[in-house]
């Protein structure tokens, strides 16, 4: 059985398609990219990705919007942007679990995100795990 969590990231990816489909890209990076927008929730948010690993749009790192983070890797040396372009590419869409920091943060946690390629866009969100207080993690 699929976790809530999991189920509720999915739930936002989707939100964020239905959005792309009813107001168009424009519309939908710069709504995803506001960090006190919709797509914002707490720990949660959603990012963009191109399908060769440019970051379109996210709330926190909007220095690096535009950049290629193909080669961006986690704490363990995973190339995670590479892997879940790599990913959505071949499959369309799926969950992949790594190390990161919680935004504006040094702390690292496993993070997992669910992705789903869309008319060459990889879009993204995620939660993290946190062993020390279950539920840190919220409710949509």
């Amino acid at each position: 059985m699929e976790s809530r969590a999991r189920v509720e990231v999915r739930q936002w990816v989707q939100r964020a398609i239905a959005l792309y489909r009813s107001a168009g890209k424009d519309e939908t990076l710069a709504r995803i990219g506001d960090p006190e927008g919709s797509f914002v929730a707490g720990r949660r948010y959603i990012f963009v990705l191109d399908i060769d690993g440019k970051l379109l749009a996210h709330p926190y790192w909007k220095q690096l919007v535009g950049f290629n983070l193909a080669g961006i890797t986690d704490s363990e040396g995973r190339a995670v942007v590479k892997e879940v372009t790599t990913r959505a590419n071949k499959r369309g869409h799926g969950y992949t679990d790594y190390n990161w920091p919680l935004p504006n943060s040094k702390k690292e946690l496993k993070k997992t995100i669910f992705f789903k390629r869309v008319d060459g866009m990889v879009l993204c969100s995620g939660f993290y795990s946190f062993k020390e207080d279950p539920l840190a993690n919220f409710k949509l």
